[in-house]
């Protein structure tokens, strides 16, 4: 067997055509990935991983929430580390997002099959579920249930457009009733990495085919409803008018400015979906609601930021005769990477005679939830232009190769493999 000193690779165009097969597998063909958990595309790519897990004698597990672990039967009683992305995507998203690290952990897992590894850990591939919160407006839902951030509760809370509970898509599903197993063994676990691409356009800029994670940044999500007086639209004079969508309008631009403001140059304000009711051309908007997001690699300034927003929107109203109502939908702190984990993938790197770049993720991860229970790594790959969660995400396919051949050295460090 070719030991990871002297340079086990993995299979790139097998890699490759996995990726290309993925990208099949989506609601919106010809116009990016969409590809929400629990829904048909979904159930189409948990059965190619699965065909693909059996072929090389792996056990394929799926937890309450539909979260996937795969790894080799032979080694359950080793102590485990653990990698892995997501599979599902935003609406009219991108082809490599998420699936591009899934799919590099297998293929690690097939290369060391082959080769018939010796380890002294073993290896676990781990495909979280709804990562994206394309369904119920909540990033990250599955490891959130694999630590205990979400329980029994959030199963009735979680609800998508149509009002449909996450519970109750699981019953319909056919996943097994939740309980508390399916919470981590942590004592078993003794390292977590994930593979993804940048998603924005610092390694491309700086022109460096590694990124090396050390913080992520964290994330709050706030929903707004602004409820003024519908009306016809030509016979309704402007003065006095409730215009739920001119209030919002108003606001979301504010958004903005504090997001410039005070976002001291990490900060980040984003408003990303909107509802408008009764949405007709003719009708003055009774109801206008929307998501303001708010990400930074600092907790205090999350904080700082929405409550700002806050004043702004309910400023807004106040002037506009208009109802303002908010909830939040998601929060995620800051999260640093394991110091210990972050040396290791520095001289891996060094080992192989690959440049790289330490750097923050703008984008939150399920790493993240992992970290504060595990040691924990995270790897990022260019994006062509820094676009993600668009039709035109993109990586170029050497460094598609050179991540994942990266990602396999550092599991063969961390599994003490020879």
């Amino acid at each position: 067997m070719k030991s990871n000193d002297s340079g086990m690779r993995v299979n790139g165009s097998r890699l490759l055509e996995d990726l290309e097969k993925m990208k099949e597998k989506t609601e919106t063909p010809g116009k990016g990935v969409t590809r929400f958990s629990y829904g048909a595309m979904d159930r189409e790519a948990r059965d190619y991983l699965r065909e693909c897990a059996e072929a090389i004698g792996l056990f394929v597990k799926t937890d309450p929430v539909g979260n996937l672990f795969f790894g080799f039967p032979e080694d359950k009683d080793k102590p485990v580390i653990l990698a892995g992305s997501h599979i599902d995507t935003v609406q009219n998203g991108g082809w490599l997002d998420g699936i591009y690290g899934t799919l590099s952990v297998l293929e690690a897992l097939r290369r060391i099959r082959e080769e018939k590894a010796e380890c002294g850990k073993t290896i676990q591939l781990v495909v979280f579920a709804e990562e994206e919160g394309s369904n119920f407006g909540s990033t990250l839902t599955g490891s959130k249930f694999l630590t205990g951030k979400y329980g029994t509760k959030d199963l009735d809370s979680l609800k998508n457009q149509e009002g449909v509970s996450l519970g109750e898509i699981l019953a319909k599903e056919g996943y097994s009733p939740y309980d508390s197993v399916m919470l981590l063994d942590w004592r078993r676990i003794q390292g977590m990495l994930e593979l993804h691409i940048e998603q924005g356009p610092i390694l491309e800029s700086h022109g460096v085919g590694l990124g090396i994670v050390d913080r992520i940044y964290g994330m709050k999500v706030n929903e707004f409803t602004l409820t003024g007086v519908g009306n016809h639209a030509g016979a309704s004079p402007m003065k006095g008018r409730q215009d739920a969508l001119a209030a919002a309008a108003a606001g979301i631009l504010e958004v903005e400015r504090c997001g410039r403001e005070l976002g001291e140059e990490e900060g980040v304000a984003t408003v990303g979906r909107i509802q408008v009711l009764p949405n007709g051309s003719n009708v003055i908007p009774g109801q206008a609601t929307f998501t303001v997001e708010v990400r930074s690699a600092n907790e205090e300034s999350i904080h700082a930021i929405m409550e700002e927003i806050l004043l702004r929107m309910e400023e807004i109203c106040n002037k506009r005769n208009i109802r303002c109502h908010y909830r939040e939908v998601a929060f995620s702190k800051p999260d640093s990477m394991n110091p210990r984990m972050v040396a290791l993938l520095e001289k891996t790197a060094t080992r192989m005679g690959e440049p790289y770049l330490i750097m923050n993720s703008g984008a939150v991860h399920d790493a993240c939830m992992l970290a504060p229970f595990v040691p924990t790594g995270m790897i990022f790959v260019p994006s062509i232009g820094g676009r993600s969660h668009v039709p035109q995400e993109d990586t170029r396919p050497e460094d598609l190769i050179r991540g994942a051949d990266y990602l396999l050295a550092a599991l063969l460090q961390l599994a003490d493999c020879k």
